[in-house]
């Protein structure tokens, strides 16, 4: 395949902040750079002579030509929606995505630096700002600089675009291939299509939610003023209301963040006024409102978000993220609830789940009132309608599969946890048998209930315990991740201390000793610390082949990177060997994970009990921050973190290739999707996290027939046990 590498530079009055999808729809292209595989970079000013060069012409409607550009989505927007030349996305590769599939920066300049190009072939940095001159309004004539009235910086700019061109040309013969390969391309090319066919987007609900948000915030405001005398105006000045409670009502509050407040608020002896301020700021601190306007400022055409997936964008285990409205980030529709006297948790505030039926039927008609719910305040309930903004498009239905328990599934199944695979499995064959799903079993034996008495909040303490211990971490990690989810660990000395043997909460006792002494308790108390402790070293025990796992591959890394001779080790389903440029490590798939540059180092570590000190060694590597490029600390858990969640993003890229032929393949389906641009022809709208979400006509795609491709094993598991919770709906709102 002979190969053309493009660039493009362009101007728009749309900001590039509202996204690809807009600001192509009305950008005007100014320069067009080109070069083929041998031979100078070429340009082309469309500006200047609208009719494109022969060779370019030629190339770009050759069958056999593969065009590459570094984010190449936006390059063939340009290509399509300004100059008319449509090229289908199977014969484009981007170096932005090639770069991502490694762990690699996104950045044209840092990819240049990491992969050796000498200073001839880089991008001419200084002459960036002429990006501003022609391609940015003037704010002082509102009107663009044209390049005949800057004849000599025009020229520097096209020579700093033809430069771009040979960068990027140099680049790609320097850059790894691996993950970007085979499926994982075919997974990139369906991406570009999720990309193009976007997902529905209520416009109306969006509206009246910010007019429904603004009258709870005034009416706020008035309370919060009331309240403090007018000494603070809202509850979302934060910095104020943070000094006046510490001062004029003398509280010993250090923040404002959400965790601290619901703690104070769960104090009986609380001065009125002082409880009225935290509740105000506990529901204004809510960010629905400007989730809401993101969604409305990056909607496009058919009230359509399209252009949101940045694929592999969380990095090298191969995850997508979000930008824009950014669905990723949506939390769970939720309320705080203050549990009565009588309740086990009496007086605390605690995050309770709601119903897509009831946000559907009684919130989201409230917002379009303008009316307050009783019992619910009004930033909540805007919140919890956010994810009900994401619709289907007129006479469809949102088709939603979402796999289950897929990281403590994959933490077992690649330890080998024979014990734990199996009552995933059996759960999954009887997922109506509360005493069987492993969460509620863990939960249970923390809160001293048995499993089908555990709620489903409480149950998510089974899943934070999991999640917690399965990668190796210890108390800190299930204090943090009890944070996340809210969970009370008060109640667990009660309930774990009397069942643990001596050994075991000598061991606790011990390490919460030498915690304290470091300042790293996390103020918890003896007891609640022990606890937290003692159900580590219980999860250990019980899942001794993933405690190995552990100790397995930190072994494993820490002899790659000492030898770095290329030799492979053989642990957990994967093969870990390193060479001086990368520690790698390849997953069942066949896709690697590739830790740039790594470095044995050692530290002295010294007992604060006063004993022998000890040297202890660790893994250090470069990876991406933002647009730059620093050393990260590994340690085994880490490490086993990414595996994982390496696996579950292959899961689910394997199933919605699945998912995405079997939809062709129906009638009703396919007839609908001719009606749509070829770039957008998938059935696919939506992807978040380990759930895949179809917007397709009603009734057309068989409920049962998703959730069985969905579930069939991918050639490289097939001893993975694989289920999928399922729903329809016309909003994103699981039913």
């Amino acid at each position: 395949m002979k190969r053309l590498f493009i660039d493009t530079e362009t101007r728009s009055r749309v900001d590039i902040s509202d996204g690809t999808d807009l600001y192509t729809r009305s950008a005007e292209c100014l320069i067009v750079t080109y070069a083929f595989d041998t031979g100078p970079a070429k340009i082309w000013e469309p500006w200047r002579d609208p009719i494109p060069p022969e060779d370019f012409w030629t190339a770009t409607h050759d069958p056999n030509v593969v065009l590459i550009a570094h984010n190449s989505s936006f390059d063939r927007l340009i290509l399509l929606r300004t100059l008319s030349i449509s090229v289908p996305i199977e014969r484009w590769l981007c170096t932005m995505a090639q770069a991502a599939a490694h762990g690699l920066p996104g950045s044209l300049e840092k990819l240049g630096e990491i992969c050796g190009l000498d200073a001839g072939k880089l991008k001419l940095v200084d002459d960036k700002a002429l990006i501003d001159t022609f391609c940015v309004p003037q704010r002082a004539v509102n009107r663009f600089i044209e390049p005949w009235e800057m004849p000599d910086e025009w020229e520097r700019f096209c020579r700093y675009a033809i430069r771009d061109t040979e960068a990027l040309r140099a680049l790609f013969e320097r850059m790894p291939t691996t993950n970007y390969l085979g499926d994982n391309l075919r997974s990139w090319r369906l991406d570009q299509l999720i990309n193009e066919r976007g997902f529905g987007f209520d416009r109306a609900l969006a509206t009246a939610a910010m007019d429904f948000l603004a009258d709870a915030k005034a009416a706020s405001d008035r309370v919060v003023d009331q309240a403090s005398g007018g000494a603070v105006h809202a509850a979302t000045q934060r910095n104020r209301l943070l000094m006046y409670l510490q001062r004029t009502c003398g509280i010993d509050i250090e923040s404002l963040r959400a965790s601290e407040v619901r703690e104070w608020l769960e104090r009986d002896d609380l001065d009125p006024i002082v409880r009225t301020l935290l509740e105000q700021r506990l529901e204004a601190a809510k960010s629905s409102g400007a989730k809401y306007r993101r969604g409305l400022e990056v909607v496009g055409p058919e009230s359509r978000v399209r252009h949101w997936c940045r694929w592999s964008g969380a990095g090298r285990t191969g995850r997508h993220a979000a930008r824009g409205f950014q669905p990723h980030n949506l939390a769970r529709p939720a309320v705080s609830v203050r549990r009565p006297e009588g309740h086990p948790h009496a007086g605390r505030i605690e995050l309770e789940p709601v119903k897509a039926e009831y946000i559907d039927d009684v919130i989201i008609p409230a917002i379009y009132r303008r009316t307050p719910l009783n019992g619910i305040n009004s930033f909540e309930a805007a919140a919890c309608a956010l994810r009900h903004a994401i619709v289907a498009a007129p006479g469809n239905e949102i088709m939603a599969g979402d796999f289950k328990n897929i990281e403590s599934v994959i933490t077992a199944w690649l330890a080998g946890e024979s014990g734990q695979v199996d009552s995933f499995a059996a759960a999954f064959a009887d997922p109506k048998n509360k005493s069987l799903d492993v969460y509620r079993i863990i939960a249970g034996k923390m809160l001293g209930k048995r499993p089908e008495d555990v709620s489903e909040t409480e149950r998510q303490m089974g899943k934070v315990a999991i999640l917690a211990f399965g990668f190796g971490g210890g108390v800190r990690a299930l204090v943090n991740m009890s944070i996340v989810y809210q969970l009370d660990l008060d109640p667990l000395p009660g309930i774990v201390l009397p069942s643990a043997t001596a050994e075991q909460k000598a061991k606790a006792f011990k390490a919460w000793w030498r915690a304290f002494r470091l300042g790293e308790d996390f103020e918890l108390p003896c007891d609640v610390y022990m606890a937290c402790d003692v159900l580590k070293q219980q999860f250990r025990l019980v899942n001794s082949a993933i405690d190995q796992l552990r100790k397995d591959v930190d072994t494993a890394v820490k002899a790659a990177v000492g030898m770095m001779d290329g030799t492979i080790y053989n642990v957990g389903r994967c093969k870990i060997f390193a060479n001086r440029s990368f520690l790698v490590i390849e997953l069942p798939s066949g896709r690697r994970l590739l830790y740039a540059s790594p470095r044995l180092q050692t530290e002295e570590i010294k007992d604060p009990d006063g004993g022998k000190p000890w040297i202890s060694t660790y893994v250090t590597y470069s990876t991406v921050r933002g647009r730059g490029w620093m050393r990260e600390r590994a340690w085994g858990g880490l490490f086993i973190e990414n595996m994982v969640q390496a696996i579950a993003a292959d899961v689910l890229r394997a199933a919605m290739l699945r998912v995405h032929q079997d939809t062709l393949s129906v009638p009703a389906v396919l007839k609908y999707l001719q009606t749509l641009p070829v770039h957008a022809r998938t059935a696919i709208c939506l992807h978040v996290h380990d759930e895949t979400c179809l917007d397709v006509p009603k009734g057309s795609y068989p409920v049962e027939r998703f959730r069985a491709v969905l579930t069939q094993r991918p050639p490289w598991a097939p001893d993975l046990p694989i289920a999928v919770d399922t729903w329809v709906n016309p909003r994103y709102g699981k039913r």
